[in-house]
C-alpha cells in the first residue's frame, strides 16, 4: 500500500516538516511504502510538485490580495485567479498522486495558506472516492490573525467550505484536544487527536566532545552555564521571558561561583543564553538583543552555522545545560520533546495546550506560570514566578543526582507516551488495519 504525505514544503526545521518525517519513518516501520510530496526541492522530498509550494509566484500574489489588501485585482478577478490556479494544481495532483492509496495532507486543508491547494485537493478527493484521505491539521486558519483578515466574504466562503472540507473519504487528525473541540464546534467534524512524537528508540547523538568544540568556537568557557533557546525567533515564543530568567539567575550566581555543577565542572559565574532557531522577525530579534544588553547578559546566535552546515540542529543541544521554552502559544510543542529526548531540564511557560494535554503526564519541569501580560511589546510574568524558576534551575544544575533523576524520569515518560510505538498504534486505529 502506498501513502503520500503532502505539505507546502518539507525537509526544513518547522514543526510540520519534522512531524512528516516522523510519520514517514513510523509508516515505513509498519510496512507501508511512503513518499513525502512537497513544493520545494529538498533531499527529503520524494515527489516534487512546484505548483503547491511557497515559491509558486501566484502564492504571494493571491495571499496578498486575499488577506492583506485587495489592490491588484477586483474581487471577481481574484476569485477567478484562485480557481484557475486550482485547476492547474488539480492537474498536477492527478499526474503525481494517482497511484497512492492513502493521501495525508498536512495543513493544506486547515491553515488555508494557499487556497488553490485546498480547492484542488478537495476536488481530487471528490473524484477518487476509493482513496483514503487523512487531513493532518496542525494549525487552523481561524487561529491566525493573518487569515482572519480576509478581504471579502467570498474569500471567507472558500475558507469555510474547503478548510477543511467534509467528505466521506476524509478522516481528520489534530494535534491537541483544544483543536479537536474547535473543529467540531466550527465544522461539526470529528477528529482523532495524535500528539507530536519523537523517536526515543534512536535519540540524537549529543556529546561532551561536541559541546566543547562548539563552546570553543564561540569563546564560551566549559565552566559557564549555557541555556539553549531552540525555537524560532518569533514573538509568540516569548523569548524575553528567557532573558528575564537569566537576569535573575545571574543575580544569584555569586552564591554558586566556584561550586561543582552537575557535570563535575566548577562554575565560573557566567551564564550565557544561546539561540539555535531561525529568525522570523528581525525587529523582534533586535528588541531581544537590546533587552539582554541592558541586563548585561551575553547571548550567542548559533543558527548561522546550521545554515552553513558546520553544525546540525541536534549538535547544538550538546552545548546546553538546560533548555528554555517560554512560548505562550503552541499547537503541541516539539521543543519540549527535544529537551526531553536529549535529557536536559526544561523551563517553560504553561501554554494552554501544555496545561490541557501534557501537564498531567507527570513530566518534571520548571514553570514560568500560566498567566502573562504584555508591556511595551514584551510578554511579562510575575517577578516572583521568574525568581522561583531561577532558584529551582540553579538547584538542579548544582545537584548531580537531582539533574539525572529529573531528566531520566522525563525521558521514560516521553518514551512511553510520545514515542513512535504510540504513533504506530494511533495510526493503526485510524487507518483501520
Amino acid at each position: 500500500m502506498k501513502i503520500a504525505l503532502i505539505h507546502y514544503r518539507a525537509g526544513l526545521m518547522d514543526g510540520v516538516s519534522l512531524e512528516m518525517e516522523k510519520w514517514k519513518k513510523t509508516l515505513q516501520r509498519m510496512g507501508y511504502e511512503v513518499d513525502i510530496v512537497a513544493g520545494n526541492k529538498n533531499d527529503v522530498v520524494d515527489v516534487l510538485i512546484t505548483s503547491i509550494g511557497f515559491e509558486n509566484p501566484k502564492f504571494r500574489l493571491i495571499n496578498k490580495n486575499a488577506f492583506e489588501k485587495l489592490e491588484d485585482f477586483s474581487i471577481d478577478e481574484l476569485v477567478s485567479i484562485i480557481y484557475e490556479e486550482a485547476d492547474q494544481i488539480y492537474n498536477d495532483l492527478e499526474d503525481s498522486l494517482k497511484n497512492y492509496d492513502i493521501i495525508i495532507p498536512n495543513n493544506i486543508w486547515s491553515l488555508g495558506a494557499y487556497l488553490p491547494n485546498a480547492i484542488a485537493l478537495t476536488r481530487f478527493a471528490e473524484k477518487h472516492k476509493n482513496k483514503l484521505f487523512i487531513g493532518h491539521h496542525h494549525d487552523f486558519w481561524w487561529e491566525r490573525k493573518y487569515f482572519l483578515n480576509y478581504q471579502d466574504e467570498r474569500i471567507k466562503n472558500i475558507l469555510d467550505y474547503y478548510c477543511p472540507p467534509s467528505l466521506d473519504n476524509i478522516k481528520h487528525v489534530v494535534i491537541n484536544s483544544l483543536a479537536e473541540e474547535a473543529l467540531y464546534a466550527k465544522k461539526r467534524l470529528e477528529a482523532v487527536v495524535i500528539p507530536n512524537v519523537m523517536d526515543f528508540e534512536n535519540p540524537p547523538f549529543i556529546s561532551d566532545d561536541i559541546n566543547l568544540k562548539i563552546r570553543d568556537m564561540y569563546n564560551i568557557s566549559e565552566n559557564s552555564i549555557v541555556l539553549l533557546q531552540a525555537t524560532r525567533i518569533t514573538k509568540r515564543k516569548a523569548i524575553e521571558l528567557a532573558i528575564d530568567l537569566v537576569n535573575f539567575m545571574s543575580k544569584l550566581s555569586k552564591n554558586y561561583k566556584s561550586k561543582e555543577m552537575y557535570n563535575g565542572r566548577i562554575f565560573d559565574g557566567n551564564i550565557v543564553l544561546a539561540f539555535s532557531g531561525m529568525c522570523e522577525s528581525e525587529s523582534y530579534k533586535y528588541k531581544l538583543l537590546d533587552k539582554a544588553f541592558n541586563y548585561g547578559i551575553r547571548t550567542v546566535n548559533l543558527y548561522p552555522n546550521i545554515e552553513k552546515g558546520i553544525w546540525s540542529f541536534w549538535n547544538l543541544y550538546s552545548i546546553a545545560d538546560a533548555i528554555t521554552y517560554p512560548s505562550i502559544l503552541e499547537g503541541w510543542g516539539n521543543q519540549l520533546l527535544e529537551a526531553i529526548i536529549v535529557k536536559k531540564p526544561v523551563i517553560l511557560f504553561e501554554y494552554e495546550v501544555f496545561e490541557k494535554d501534557i501537564k498531567n503526564s507527570g513530566l518534571n519541569f520548571i514553570s514560568l506560570g500560566n498567566d502573562y501580560e504584555i508591556k511595551d511589546g514584551f510578554v511579562i510574568v510575575k517577578e516572583e514566578i521568574t525568581k522561583k524558576a531561577a532558584k529551582k534551575l540553579l538547584e538542579i544544575l548544582f545537584n548531580k543526582e537531582l539533574y539525572k533523576k529529573t531528566t531520566t524520569r522525563n525521558y521514560e515518560i516521553g518514551k512511553k507516551l510520545f514515542g513512535l510505538d504510540t504513533l504506530s498504534e494511533l495510526i493503526r486505529k485510524l487507518i483501520g488495519q
